[in-house]
């Protein structure tokens, strides 16, 4: 009877002592379980893009393309890799929505006569490469500089501003050469939903081109050549390895789109579908 009543007794204090221990046990592993994070918005202001003038006397020979007329573009007929994308999320380009339509704006009241001509067909250009809409809202005076584009998360796009203007106005051009033809920056928005995923689109962009230099309005190394080039820029290309691209850092001796090119902006469109971005 006795001994009977000892074993239960240690029994019991074992099974106490089991019991304690597996509940400090899962309350200690609550306490480290990690929360699950809150969907919270993204953004992103890129960084200034440059454009050059080469030196004439190093500049590549290469047969000119014909006018800037833009022609469809097929993605099967399109193998090279000679493009870079400005921004990758999740192991996708960051890029407009090509299901809403572009708006865009001009400031050409310091540019060359005949500038907004070359704006209006490099911007149908593009849009026919990538199979994007493109709203012409008219001439504007706002400056294309970085305090034109907005600083807070926003799930609606800003007109493009495109115009011609010099370091003492924006920001872009402040303390360049005389080489630099253009800058182009852009900034886009999102959201993390906190299990993994992003999603962003680009919401506004600026592009200054530089009053001072003289370029002829169309041809290679024209104003037109450096329109498409930054247009290239805003739609969310880089400047790719492949000197021979229209994209390239140095304008290269084109004036218009190439393989490379069209290849990143084919897969910046349309045909890549819609952007959706989670309320």
């Amino acid at each position: 009877m006795t001994d009977d009543y000892c074993m239960s007794s240690r029994a019991l204090r074992r099974a106490a002592l089991a019991v304690a221990a597996l509940a400090a046990t899962g309350l200690a592993t609550v306490a480290v379980a990690p929360a699950v994070s809150a969907a919270h918005p993204i953004g992103h202001l890129s960084e200034a893009d440059a454009l050059w003038l080469p030196n004439p006397t190093t500049v590549p020979a290469l047969a000119a393309t014909a006018g800037t007329t833009a022609t469809p573009v097929h993605t099967a007929a399109l193998t090279s890799s000679a493009y870079k994308f400005s921004s990758i999320l999740d192991g996708a380009p960051v890029r407009w929505n090509p299901c809403q339509a572009i708006h865009w704006r001009a400031n050409v009241a310091r540019g060359p006569v005949g500038g907004l001509d070359v704006l209006k067909a490099a911007v149908a250009h593009i849009a026919t490469t990538t199979g994007t809409t493109w709203v012409y809202d008219g001439a504007t005076l706002t400056v294309p500089s970085t305090a034109y584009l907005p600083t807070t998360p926003t799930n609606t796009n800003k007109p493009v501003v495109i115009g011609w203007t010099d370091g003492t106005a924006s920001d872009l051009l402040r303390g360049k050469p005389a080489q630099v033809l253009g800058m182009t920056r852009t900034v886009w928005f999102g959201v993390d939903d906190g299990m993994g995923h992003r999603a962003a689109a680009t919401r506004a962009a600026v592009v200054a081109l530089d009053r001072t230099d003289k370029l002829p309005l169309r041809g290679t190394q024209s104003w037109s050549a450096t329109a498409l080039h930054e247009l290239g820029h805003v739609m969310g290309l880089d400047h790719p390895a492949d000197t021979h691209q229209l994209m390239a850092a140095t304008l290269p001796n084109v004036a218009s789109y190439q393989t490379g090119d069209n290849t990143g902006l084919v897969r910046l469109g349309r045909s890549a579908g819609c952007v959706n971005i989670p309320a």
